[in-house]
């Protein structure tokens, strides 16, 4: 079988369809069309090669980037084009430019990767907001939202990470559940191993906190409070300056800022619990990479995390923007002996691999291609 993949910026492990997960489809040859990678030259698996456009398309966020990049997709490649032909199935990587609904018009079946939609965003973001900043976030969105709502609404069939996201697309944008398909996201057994015992760092944050969605103002909070007990802090992303500021008066607190994978693995590996403190989560990711290693994530109640921790220990969860909660069940973790938290630790990964692994997300993905074909 053979897949063009279509996204705006290729993000070698982050993402609806980043690259282990398509590793795991041993069945499919897949062809990522896309405008650029990151980083520049990812170790592509046997199965992937890559197309890159290299237009100027601007910044990712709110939806002009994407726009541009689907403006040029199509004149490169129009849908009468036979490039579309050599593919079985089309599928959109949460790309908002709408000129890709054209490609319909190939004959090929096309599928769109949503992980949760673009008005989660904009709540979340305006409610951590005052009056006039959520104003401009209102305006920031309107496109965005607009574009992803007719995508959704038009795309023959809709991929996403977790039932509480077909939900909200259902809700939101008045996506027939028919037409939305589930497949979890799912972790590498043997890249995110079992982690060391001696562990230098008490807790990890990982990803990009410049969205408010991901909850920096909560996530500072509870440093704050694990500082205050002595306890060394892994951050790790992109972090603005001024909340670069903020971290460098706490105590204990180790920024890494943007890293490597193999160093990202290496570090939560070397942490003994991940403290996460988004305020809406599709699915989560890094909730199921540190299960994995054997660290406990300390999440907010919020979007899916409810969903994906279910089979695995929902006492992991804390109360929708209770720092304080999350802060004391990290200490009341750390006050475990080291036998009992690996103990823990091996159970976490057993059960996270038996859920999420990443060869059960690749047949997943296979089999729902395979449904489209048919």
């Amino acid at each position: 079988m053979r897949v063009c993949i279509l996204s705006q910026s290729l993000d070698a492990y982050k993402g609806g369809n980043h690259l282990p997960l398509l590793a795991a489809c041993p069945n499919t040859e897949f062809t990522i069309l896309t405008n650029r990678t990151r980083p520049k030259n990812p170790d592509l698996p046997s199965n992937v090669s890559v197309l890159t456009l290299g237009e100027r398309i601007g910044s990712y966020y709110y939806g002009f980037a994407d726009y541009l990049y689907a403006h040029y997709v199509i004149k490169k490649y129009p849908p009468s084009d036979p490039f579309w032909k050599q593919f079985d199935v089309i599928h959109l990587n949460q790309t908002m430019g709408t000129k890709m609904l054209q490609l319909i018009k190939t004959g090929v079946p096309v599928l769109y990767t949503v992980h949760h939609p673009a008005t989660v965003d904009r709540e979340v973001a305006i409610a951590e907001s005052g009056f006039v900043e959520g104003l401009k976030w209102r305006a920031k969105y309107a496109l965005l939202v607009r574009w992803q709502k007719k995508l959704c609404r038009k795309m023959p069939h809709i991929m996403t990470v977790s039932e509480t996201s077909s939900k909200r697309l259902q809700d939101d944008y008045r996506c027939p559940a028919s037409n939305i398909h589930v497949v979890y996201n799912g972790v590498d057994g043997e890249v995110f191993s079992l982690g060391k015992k001696d562990a230098q760092y008490d807790t990890i944050a990982l990803g990009s906190f410049i969205h408010p969605r991901k909850g920096f103002p909560y996530l500072a909070e509870v440093y704050r409070k694990l500082s205050a007990e002595g306890k060394k802090i892994a951050d790790v992303g992109r972090r603005s300056q001024e909340q670069q500021e903020i971290l460098s008066t706490i105590p204990g607190v180790t920024m890494f800022g943007m890293i490597e994978q193999d160093q990202l693995v290496s570090l939560v590996q070397d942490s003994k619990t991940l403290v996460l403190t988004a305020l809406y989560e599709g699915f989560g990711l890094s909730i199921i990479e540190a299960l994995s290693t054997g660290r406990p994530p300390f999440p907010f109640d919020v979007g899916a995390v409810r969903e994906v921790l279910r089979p695995i220990d929902e006492t992991l969860i804390s109360s929708r923007r209770d720092s304080n909660a999350v802060a004391t069940k990290i200490l009341q973790y750390l006050s475990l002996s080291e036998e009992e938290r690996m103990s823990r630790g091996q159970k976490y990964r057993d059960a996270v691999l038996q859920e999420y692994s990443i060869e059960k997300a690749g047949q997943s993905l296979e089999g729902l291609y395979n449904k489209l074909l048919r």
